[in-house]
């Protein structure tokens, strides 16, 4: 494997991956609406509208010309060239996994694959990077390690759709740490890929994968899927190269946190009880990582 990317923790890197699982957090509701369009075409749209929008963006900005030369490099390095490719390919299925259980009503199941998330990043970090933690912030690791472990005893069944879910976005995260593209060239060449793979699945579809009768708030939707993905992609891109793996890790616990609320109260999705149990050991992890993580901050500064 290639070298990971020397990363320096700074405010701003945790605020990305903050911003990002906030993001993140909000996307149910969205993709509920459009649950008379399939995942897998939502999914076709994703990468097409978020293509369009990136290439605006990088010639607007005048980006482009430092696309073209940082892919140029990478393609002298067939290694990290695919890598970045399997990025792109990793990214689909993990939109793919999430919407579709969505769309099935099994919004909290995905919340359990965001908390499975994390713990997979934190493995990553500390086999792969190489990165080091407090004993504090290792016994928040194993906190939040009960905490899955008892949901998935409490529900006698292992989420398999929200696994690979998790597999997916995990390795698209960590070939971020090796891939030496800025944030908005990491994104268009990801889209690029699969633009145009994504178009023609589209194009030999009767009305492009719209179900017929669909009123116009389904298309504007569609369209606006650009945007929508783009921008926690951005900032889970610049995250994970200006702060700690293991900090972006935990900072993901927000997203799964922000869909089983918005499951239960605009979804209408049914939870036991007692499940909260669970839920609430991981949270407790969560909040112990982040006054060890202020702690260390503020004893760096003296």
């Amino acid at each position: 494997m290639a070298s990971a990317i020397e990363v320096k923790q700074t405010p701003q890197g945790v605020t990305a991956a903050v911003a990002a699982s906030l993001v993140y957090g909000m996307f149910p509701v969205y993709w509920a609406a459009l649950d008379t369009v399939s995942s897998v075409n939502v999914m076709l749209y994703r990468i097409v509208t978020a293509a369009v929008v990136m290439v605006v963006f990088m010639l607007l900005t005048r980006r482009w010309s430092g696309l073209v030369a940082a892919v140029r490099a990478m393609w002298a390095t067939p290694k990290v060239f695919w890598m970045s490719v399997a990025a792109a390919v990793l990214v689909t299925i993990d939109w793919v996994a999430y919407i579709y259980l969505v769309s099935i009503g099994r919004t909290s199941e995905a919340s359990v694959g965001g908390f499975l998330l994390p713990l997979i990043n934190m493995f990553f970090a500390l086999v792969f990077l190489r990165e080091h933690t407090s004993r504090l912030g290792a016994a928040s690791m194993l906190i939040a390690l009960g905490g899955c472990v008892l949901y998935i005893i409490d529900t006698g069944a292992f989420p398999g759709i929200a696994f690979i879910m998790v597999l997916s976005y995990s390795g698209y995260c960590l070939i971020k740490r090796f891939v030496p593209l800025d944030p908005f060239q990491s994104l268009t060449f990801e889209t690029g890929v699969l633009t145009p793979i994504a178009f023609v699945a589209l194009a030999v579809q009767p009305r492009l994968g719209v179900p017929q009768g669909a009123p116009w708030w389904v298309w504007a939707l569609l369209g606006g899927c650009g945007v929508l993905t783009v921008i926690p992609l951005v900032l889970t891109s610049y995250g994970v190269k200006h702060a700690t793996f293991l900090t972006v890790s935990f900072t993901q616990y927000i997203t799964p946190t922000i869909q089983l609320i918005l499951g239960l109260v605009v979804l209408g999705e049914q939870v036991p009880a007692h499940r909260f149990v669970s839920f609430s050991v991981i949270w407790l992890a969560l909040v112990i990582y982040t006054f060890d993580l202020v702690r260390l901050h503020r004893s760096a500064a003296r």
